[in-house]
């Protein structure tokens, strides 16, 4: 396997993809922690593992499908880099007492202890007191690959994360981007990870490239505007991208990121949460173009399609959750707006959105279950426009959809 980097859209035909799979690190959580590691509720590892392989058996249909453990596991075989980033972990949670125990440990062992959760020695009273089980916590959260790290062109972004219990993901990603011998870029646009102002968090589910030569991001709970502005300099700074359009959306849990309110499903048309896209209350969005310097020219428009227009690109919008507004609200916290395209007009998303799916249909997408493209009973073609469903009424407790499982590190050119 040997994968260069290379996204230069949201919908170009899908060469390869990052996932990770839920494992124990998902049972390793208690009610009590839930809420500690970005949860409402505790996730059921069975139900979700079962909704999360269909997924991967679709899309190992049409692209390779690369397992986060697997890289990871790869990369520590680096006594070096197991070395640096161990350290960099127990630095990150205080814990230098697991340092040698986790070092001596087996590649393999060591990337699903990374991952799965390590226990606390308590070697301090603080330590034992401590209600926490773990001296570097579980990463229920690692299955949404796609908001540590994100591939522009042929560089990578490592997030700068808005809450602490994700940066051991973006630790982890970063030596896989940098470290792994079959990964292969022109470097990071930005490395999270080495940032020491708290003003700059950037997340993967705010960032969509729509065009070579346009991005957009959203000014989110989890996405603040220093860090939008450090990221389009750094891009802008190499292109080809120099266009930009910043939606700001409402900092809440139900829209953590651009992507669940809006994603690109075809080279003209994207599914729309449309109260905040087309509604009354629509974000605001600003065009920011960068003509060769550091500095950008700023225009506000009214809404992110308006501002999509004014650069040459324009989308009709489908609406999560049909006409009704109370389906709407329903299904978009249910992920409904957030779809993951494999290949223009060619999308995969969850079941039981079936207002939005319905939408989907009416506008000239057909539906197939992913049970059927598994077992080779549906096939899927290139000329056609595909609304693929998925179980996943687990998986869309932890907060996201299938766009937030995915991790497109290679496509092809549209």
């Amino acid at each position: 396997m040997s994968i260069d980097i290379r996204v230069n859209s949201e919908i170009g035909p899908l060469e390869a993809v990052v996932i990770h799979s839920p494992g124990q690190e998902m049972e390793n959580m208690t009610p009590d922690m839930a809420a500690e590691v970005l949860y409402d509720d505790i996730l059921t590892l069975d139900l979700a593992d079962r909704e999360h392989r269909q997924l991967r058996g679709v899309l190992g249909k049409v692209a390779n499908v690369v397992e986060f453990t697997d890289l990871l596991t790869e990369v520590l075989d680096n006594d070096k880099v197991r070395r640096a980033l161990v350290e960099s972990l127990v630095d990150l949670f205080n814990c230098p007492e697991v340092y040698d125990q986790l070092v001596d440990m087996p590649s393999k062992t060591l990337a699903a202890q990374l991952i799965e959760g390590t226990p606390k020695k308590p070697v301090s009273l603080e330590k034992y007191l401590s209600p926490s089980r773990y001296a570097i916590p579980p990463l229920p959260n690692a299955f949404f690959t796609r908001d540590a790290a994100m591939c522009v062109n042929d560089r990578v972004i490592i997030g700068s994360m808005a809450y602490q219990a994700r940066v051991a993901e973006a630790l982890l990603l970063k030596a896989v981007f940098k470290y792994h011998p079959d990964i292969h870029s022109a470097g990071f646009y930005l490395d999270g990870t080495d940032n020491r102002d708290t003003d700059v968090t950037l997340e993967g589910g705010d960032l969509l490239i729509l065009r070579e030569d346009l991005a957009v991001i959203g000014y989110s709970e989890r996405t603040s505007a220093a860090g939008i502005d450090r990221l389009m300099r750094s891009i802008a700074a190499r292109g080809p991208i120099r266009n930009f359009v910043v939606v700001e959306i409402p900092k809440t849990r139900a829209t953590i990121h651009l992507d669940m309110i809006f994603t690109m499903v075809d080279h003209d048309k994207c599914v729309v949460y449309p109260p905040l896209i087309t509604g009354a209350q629509r974000s605001r969005a600003f065009v920011c173009k960068f003509n060769g310097g550091p500095e950008a020219s700023i225009s506000e428009f009214r809404d992110v399609l308006a501002a999509l227009a004014s650069l040459g690109l324009d989308l009709a919008p489908i609406n999560c959750g049909g006409d009704e507004s109370f389906h709407q609200e329903r299904e978009q916290w249910a992920s409904g707006a957030n779809f993951f395209a494999f290949g223009p007009g060619r999308i995969i998303g969850y079941d039981h959105n079936r207002y939005t799916v319905e939408a989907l249909s009416q506008a000239g997408f057909n539906v197939a279950h992913a049970r059927d493209i598994m077992s080779g009973e549906r096939e899927i073609s290139d000329s056609e426009r595909l609304v693929v469903t998925m179980d996943g009424a687990e998986l869309s407790r932890g907060g996201g959809g299938c766009r937030c499982m995915t991790m497109p590190v290679a496509r092809r050119d549209l």
